[in-house]
């Protein structure tokens, strides 16, 4: 199913709904099971914090990556913004990448180590010199780790806010995900005048059962939604010719999406995204949907949408929660990952870390 889409991935940085459109959020319309539908907060939330300032952290966290280590130990990657103090005043530092551990069975608290970016600024020229929105997998080996971002050389302005935006692929062979090796060319650029000709950004990946490995990213241009790309080898990737796959319908509760999260789990694939209703302002709520598919190009979104919303009034995610990405638990459950931020931070686009957990 293809849905008409309208994305502005600009809202990463900013973004209440006025009443929610869609049916009963506990249960999907058909089916017993209410895993991937419903979800509950961890107790604890925010579970990842801004740090101080000034810091390279100091101005919010966010755009998290989930995943369990070999030792079972829970690992997320996100983006952050920061805040310097120097001679000429105060500016900001990033998007950078951190990554923080801990474990989710008996805590929802993470603990950010190290101290410092793993994937800092790069060095003026790069083509990748910022990086934001990543995505972390077990590579196709078994050992080491497979990182897929969005990353730009420049920061632009309001009109043409990223320059040269395209996703690129990085790897660690260490088991905690820290020292990164990034390829040194983009695994996707596109193509003036294409559909996501002006912007690409937030790539989520998935290997499915038949091998084929599947990154879904957010995409504008000529027109707007999640385009596909699919590899055999997890290394070279190919568009997918009916992209984009999933577009978003006008006057919906998310006539706009973006930054979405894939999985294979059950049988089926799993789609879930932020979405939002026009227009975008600062105090634009955005929440989280989720949508399936048999066969991981055509997708049916849930009648119950949006299946996580913005906090109650005075909670640390009234105002948004997105940028969603899961996991699949031993014990059957899932375990998302995702940020908001409150009504208090408007104008800040300061960003917390909160944790989710789904079971049958």
């Amino acid at each position: 199913m293809h849905r008409r889409l309208s994305i502005a991935v600009i809202a990463l940085m900013a973004i209440g709904f006025p009443s929610w459109a869609g049916g009963p959020d506990n249960a999907r319309a058909g089916s017993a099971s209410q895993l991937g539908f419903k979800w509950e907060e961890l107790e604890g939330n925010p579970s990842l914090t801004p740090g101080s300032c000034f810091s390279w952290r100091c101005a919010g966290v966010g755009d998290p990556s989930i995943a369990r280590a070999p030792d079972g130990s829970l690992k997320v990657w996100f983006t952050a913004m920061g805040i310097e103090l120097g001679w000429t005043g105060i500016g900001t530092v990033g998007p950078v990448v951190g990554m923080a551990s801990g474990d989710a069975r008996s805590s929802g608290q993470l603990k950010v180590a190290p101290e410092s970016a793993i994937i800092p600024v790069g060095p003026v020229g790069a083509w990748d010199r910022f990086v934001e929105t990543p995505t972390v997998r077990r590579s196709a080996t078994g050992s080491g780790w497979t990182m897929w971002y969005a990353g730009y050389a420049e920061k632009g302005d309001a009109a043409n806010p990223f320059v040269g935006i395209a996703l690129g692929q990085a790897t660690s062979a260490d088991a905690e995900g820290i020292t990164w090796a990034r390829l040194p060319a983009p695994i996707y650029r596109a193509s003036a005048g294409a559909w996501d000709g002006r912007l690409v950004t937030g790539p989520t990946v998935l290997r499915g059962p038949d091998g084929l490995w599947r990154l879904y990213y957010s995409g504008a241009g000529t027109r707007e939604g999640i385009g596909l790309l699919t590899s055999t080898d997890g290394q070279h990737w190919i568009p997918h010719p009916g992209n984009p796959v999933l577009e978003a319908e006008p006057g919906a509760w998310d006539e706009q999406i973006l930054e979405q999260a894939a999985i294979y789990h059950n049988g089926r694939y799993w789609l879930w995204y932020s979405g939002y209703r026009n227009p975008l302002k600062a105090t634009t709520s955005i929440a989280i949907g989720v949508a399936t598919s048999e066969d991981a190009v055509h997708w049916m979104p849930y009648a119950g949408n949006p299946v996580i919303r913005p906090g109650p009034a005075g909670a640390w995610n009234d105002l948004r929660v997105l940028a969603p990405d899961v996991v699949a638990e031993p014990d059957g459950s899932l375990l998302m990952a995702a940020y908001g931020s409150s009504q208090k931070d408007i104008g800040r686009q300061a960003g917390f870390i909160g944790l989710w957990r789904s079971r049958k």
